[in-house]
């Protein structure tokens, strides 16, 4: 019997219309997305009944509420990415730059956004099994830039409904984005306040939207009965070589300032993701040994200023939208 395994993998996604009923299943009406790890997993709580029945024996287990909850790891790439930024942040605005062939589409925070749900299915075609989750959220976003030859990847934790598994996949005949380019992580570079940050090595961004299952109301099912929306929050942290004495002045003195970070293909492909204002956590340089010094300093979000977003990504791709399949 052969065993299933993940290079065989395929992640098929759609926008869902309604809480709590999956997309049907249709050719040519997913896509399917690349992706390194996915462990979006549905768990379920068992409690044991303790009524006494006159002797030592354990009770029943009896099950619990069911959830879903996990991450994936994905390829940034320039065309597939926008995807994943449009689940996490909301459709974006988008300008034509050349008719047909180039786009940009920037991805903003909002202050009151819709939340987005999905439909995924888990086709795992090397043994014939399939899956299907619905009611899927993405709940935070975390991205990393350092100088390195791998691909640029972002990680996005999600929540969902519940899991089904039947035998048919729900789409026999997926669309991908291709070309789907992704950048390699020597062509990431950082600014701060729209000037070169010479000294930082490598720095993360974390948005993190606060949504959370709904648990409590009564439904009469052991599944949520809705996803609630929270609040959004963004930290992360910046690496330094002991160069100069930029980072350190701006986390001793509490100044705010613009952190941006951007990949570049070409002209016409390149995400720049842009946190309008941060603080720096105040630290120092430690020294530990004879070799270059470095540190590393933690940075939170501020309220964003009227008319500005806490996170702000501009996508220049060959993608026109970010709309299901019709």
């Amino acid at each position: 019997m052969t065993t299933a395994r993940g290079d065989q993998a395929q992640l098929l996604v759609r926008n869902q219309a309604a809480f709590g009923v999956a997309e049907a299943a249709a050719a040519g009406k997913f896509f399917a997305l690349p992706f390194y790890s996915y462990n979006l997993t549905p768990s379920e709580d068992l409690g044991q009944d303790d009524a006494i029945a006159g002797d030592n024996n354990p009770g029943d287990a009896v099950a619990g509420l069911r959830n879903m909850s996990g991450d994936m790891a994905v390829p940034m790439g320039l065309n597939s990415i926008g995807w994943h930024l449009s689940q996490m942040m909301g459709s974006p605005v988008t300008s034509v730059i050349s008719a047909g062939t180039e786009f940009e589409h920037v991805f903003e925070t909002s202050a009151l956004p819709a939340l987005a749900l999905l439909t995924h299915g888990i086709s795992h075609r090397g043994v014939d099994r399939h899956f299907t989750q619905d009611s899927i959220a993405y709940t935070s976003m975390a991205i990393r830039a350092q100088k390195n030859g791998e691909r640029a990847r972002a990680t996005f934790n999600l929540m969902g409904r519940e899991e089904a598994s039947g035998v048919p996949t729900l789409d026999a005949t997926p669309v991908s984005y291709a070309p789907d380019y992704a950048p390699v992580g020597f062509q990431g570079l950082c600014s701060i306040d729209g000037g070169a940050a010479a000294s930082i090595t490598a720095a993360n961004y974390n948005l993190t939207r606060g949504i959370e299952p709904d648990q409590e109301s009564l439904n009469g099912l052991a599944t949520a009965a809705a996803i609630d929306d929270g609040v959004w929050g963004l930290e992360g942290s910046v690496d330094i070589r002991f160069k100069d004495m930029q980072i350190y002045d701006l986390a001793n003195a509490g100044t705010a300032f613009k952190l941006e970070l951007k990949w570049t293909i070409s002209a016409s492909a390149f995400l720049t993701i842009e946190a309008p204002s941060i603080r720096l956590e105040r630290s120092g340089v430690p020294i530990g040994g004879r070799g270059n010094l470095s540190a590393s300093f933690n940075f939170k979000g501020n309220r964003p200023a009227a008319g500005q977003p806490l996170l702000r990504a501009t996508l220049r791709n060959a993608t026109a939208n970010y709309d299901n399949l019709a």
